[in-house]
């Protein structure tokens, strides 16, 4: 990735609105991310069960919430209750979750990982923590200090425009 640095924040080019992003720091970002999502799907690759990446995005939000029901999960996963429903039928039948009668409302279903659910999140954290690790390695200890003053940032904003309802649009079907 040999582009143009992007200007440090603060440092806006004439004509530009304070706070305005210039397309070269929203391209570089999204370079990143692009890469770092290959980067995710080659560690994803080969993980037993063999599962669609679907049904890897609906292990790992249940591992993130521990337990919770199927409408919630097909809130996080931008989905409909009732294809939802279907992935976690899949999901059941390959033995990474179980439905089970919720503690204060016997009517409310909630999901979790069974055992062999949560070695496959386990596996895929490992996986992932690896290859970012080895793209790390390649960096100097003051790039990534940097790197993550600014992750930490970027995270930060983005759960803020979450939290204000304004979050991206995701697929309906699951």
């Amino acid at each position: 990735m040999s582009q143009r640095r992007p200007r440090p924040s603060g440092e806006e080019q004439a004509g530009e609105a304070p706070g305005a992003v210039p397309d070269d720091v929203a391209a570089a970002v999204e370079r990143v991310l692009s890469a770092t999502a290959l980067l995710w799907n080659r560690a994803d690759q080969g993980l037993e069960p063999a599962i669609s990446p679907i049904q890897l995005r609906a292990v790992e939000v249940i591992a993130r919430f521990g337990r919770l029901n199927l409408g919630r999960l097909a809130e996080e996963l931008g989905a409909i209750p009732s294809s939802t429903s279907r992935l976690c039928d899949r999901l059941e039948a390959a033995g990474l979750i179980v439905r089970e009668t919720a503690r204060v409302d016997r009517r409310e279903i909630v999901l979790r990982l069974t055992d062999q659910g949560e070695r496959l999140h386990a596996e895929l954290v490992r996986r992932r923590r690896a290859a970012v690790r080895d793209v790390l390695a390649q960096m100097s200890p003051a790039s990534r200090g940097r790197l993550l003053d600014a992750l930490t940032e970027f995270g930060q904003a983005g759960e803020r425009r979450e939290r204000g309802g304004r979050g991206m649009l995701g697929s309906r079907t699951a």
